[in-house]
């Protein structure tokens, strides 16, 4: 099922430049052509999804500027529409009368991102190459104020809905929140290297998401300044995130498919819909039902797609998760803080979070070892708290004097004690046994020890298996419902072997195996390398056996299409199906060449051997077969 429509196009004689749509869930929309006029249409309410139809209030161009039009935005109450220019004019246009109100010298360069002010009808913020950005009232056309910090030309700005933060993104990679009535930089995110892309506040929660270049969607806490979670960089610029399902999804918008994230819970895959969109110029989310997007599917035209929200999936039971879970911990990041902020106590400046809490009960060993990673230790005599690791050594000398002024006070240590403080603090962890000299009694504790350490692999033994159901969920879900195209992508995000064979045997003992497209067996067949170059025989088994099965299905099927070639005339549908059947016999090869299935059958010990042997000399036959018809 296409769950992202395209809805309708708008046929145009130029090339369609930029796109913006109401920030007022009216469904207005505008766009600008090369030759810079600018349009203005409306998304007209339907009953039927698919009956939706695109107005134009004035028949044709709304009016045509003789600038250079950079940026676009419509004003808070759509009574104008503001656009900005290469030569760093900003221009306010009425609507109703379809004449300039006025034009405001403002920067020295190309004005690249524009965003209005909440319910402030004349107040704008803009952002130019010269990287600055500046707030602007069109009746005084004064810049009320400017903040300079970026190094290179601003690429995003949004004010957050009470209009008390603003966000500025850079094509030097950083994002700055900025106070706008102090006028003052309140942080500074420098995680990403590529240029932001595009920045959203949610609307529920004291937190704001950024987009980057790289791919990469961050998450970002805006009472602690610090980042809650990351999506993976990815090849697919990310051209405009949205959130919706009150604040507690997050739609992020790429060439070909749109995907839902679910932030809070560290940066969860939930959906990706499979699209035919792309450049993507904006996106917008009606009243939580719909997603709309503007997108210029050819060179003159404008079209526009559109989903359903109910067709989108905002389970994290049934979420495609990308990556390993990561505890979302107070990290702090490359985040710069001013020093006089560090002082006061934060106020929430949106509305208060609602995210729930991150560290639970059960969980507490396994967030402690993950939050030592990231750079961070538990103090226990300062409340339990998480310290960076830079400070520890400090406190240890702190602590170091208070121990020898304790000493000469007491003048005595005894030295059996002593050696026995000698030999726990020599050992990584502090087990009962080791306080206890008297032989009688130290085999009890011995036990005791062996008991914790069990209970230990115990839990980890869980936290695995856990790991690799909610992984699964998702999968199995889909797979059962006949979405194999959904399945297969997400079992092609996978990288933990374990998980990997959970997948890929699912696959292989199934009656869908054939129904899986013919072009994405190859990359389930480099997933079966990961699964043979394990370490472990049952993964290395699941490989073989995911292999061999690829093989006997497809193993007269690439004989019959290569003889076939060899003795029909060049078709081009034709030529590309040999194409796909040459990935495969490509990848079948590789695999019996692998040097752990050539050791696996020397060995002749193991069950799978005698399956590795079989899969080898077969396709080696195959292969054979296939040169003599050449």
């Amino acid at each position: 099922m296409n769950r992202n429509l395209k809805l309708g196009e708008i046929e145009n004689l130029s090339k369609i430049k930029l796109a913006r749509f109401s920030d007022t869930a009216t469904r207005f929309f505008t766009y600008v052509d090369d030759m810079n006029q600018i349009y203005i249409n409306k998304i007209e309410n339907s009953k039927n999804f698919l009956d939706v139809k695109l107005f134009n209030p004035f028949q044709q161009y709304f009016v045509q500027s003789q600038n250079e039009i950079s940026s676009i935005i419509f004003s808070s109450s759509e009574n104008e529409i503001i656009n900005g220019s290469s030569k760093g004019i900003i221009t306010f246009l009425d609507i109703s009368t379809q004449k300039i109100q006025s034009n405001i010298k403002g920067h020295l360069s190309s004005i690249t991102a524009l965003a209005i002010f909440p319910n402030q009808e004349n107040i704008i913020l803009s952002g130019a190459m010269d990287s600055q950005v500046k707030l602007w009232d069109s009746r005084s056309k004064i810049a009320g104020f400017t903040l300079r910090a970026h190094t290179l030309s601003i690429s995003a700005l949004v004010v957050s809905p009470d209009g008390k933060l603003l966000a500025s993104g850079s094509n030097d990679g950083s994002v700055k929140i900025w106070d706008i009535h102090q006028q003052k930089l309140m942080a500074t995110f420098n995680e990403s290297d590529s240029s932001i892309t595009c920045l959203q506040f949610n609307p529920f929660d004291k937190a704001i998401a950024t987009a980057s270049d790289d791919g990469c969607i961050r998450y970002w806490d805006l009472d602690k300044y610090n980042q809650i979670s990351s999506t993976k960089p990815d090849k697919q610029t990310v051209y405009s995130i949205r959130f919706c399902n009150e604040g507690k999804s997050l739609l992020s918008a790429q060439n070909f498919s749109f995907k839902c994230w679910d932030l809070e819970r560290d940066a969860l895959l939930l959906d990706n819909i499979e699209s035919q969109c792309k450049s993507i110029l904006d996106t917008y989310v009606f009243e939580d039902r719909e997603l709309f997007s503007l997108s210029t599917q050819n060179q003159t035209g404008l079209s526009v797609f559109g989903s359903k929200l109910s067709n989108i999936n905002f389970d994290s039971r049934f979420c495609i998760d990308r990556h390993k879970q990561r505890i979302n911990s107070e990290r702090i990041q490359s985040c710069e803080i001013n020093d006089q902020f560090q002082q006061r106590n934060s106020v929430n400046i949106l509305k208060p979070k609602n995210s729930q809490k991150i560290f639970q009960n059960n969980q507490k060993q396994f967030n402690q070892n993950l939050i030592e990673e990231q750079g961070f230790q538990q103090c226990n005599n300062n409340g339990n708290k998480f310290v960076p690791t830079t400070q520890i050594p400090q406190m240890i000398a702190n602590e170091s004097v208070m121990q020898e002024e304790d000493i000469k006070e007491n003048q005595f240590i005894n030295q059996e004690v002593q050696s026995v403080l000698d030999l726990v603090t020599s050992q990584d962890e502090v087990n009962l046994s080791s306080f206890v000299i008297d032989d009688e009694n130290k085999m009890k504790f011995i036990q005791i020890d062996l008991i914790n350490e069990i209970q230990k692999d115990h839990n980890r033994v869980n936290q695995i298996l856990k790991q690799r159901i909610n992984y699964m969920k998702p999968i199995i879900y889909w797979w059962s419902n006949n979405n194999i195209k959904s399945a297969i992508n997400a079992i092609n995000q996978l990288t933990e072997p374990s998980i990997l064979f959970d997948a890929l045997t699912m696959c292989s003992h199934s009656q869908k195996f054939k129904s899986i497209p013919i072009e994405q067996i190859p990359q389930l067949l480099e997933k079966c390398k990961v699964l043979i170059d394990s370490k472990y025989l049952s993964h290395i088994k699941g490989g073989i056996v995911f292999s061999y099965k690829t093989f006997t299905i497809y193993r007269d099927d690439i004989l019959t299409i290569k003889c076939f070639n060899q003795m029909s005339k060049v078709d081009l549908s034709r030529e590309e199906r040999v194409a796909k059947y040459d990935k495969i016999v490509e990848q079948l090869k590789q695999i019996i060449q692998m040097s752990k299935l050539t050791k696996l059958i020397e060995r002749n010990k193991e069950e799978i051997s005698d399956l590795a042997k079989k899969f080898q000399i077969e396709m080696l036959g195959l292969l054979k077969r296939i040169n003599q018809q050449q």
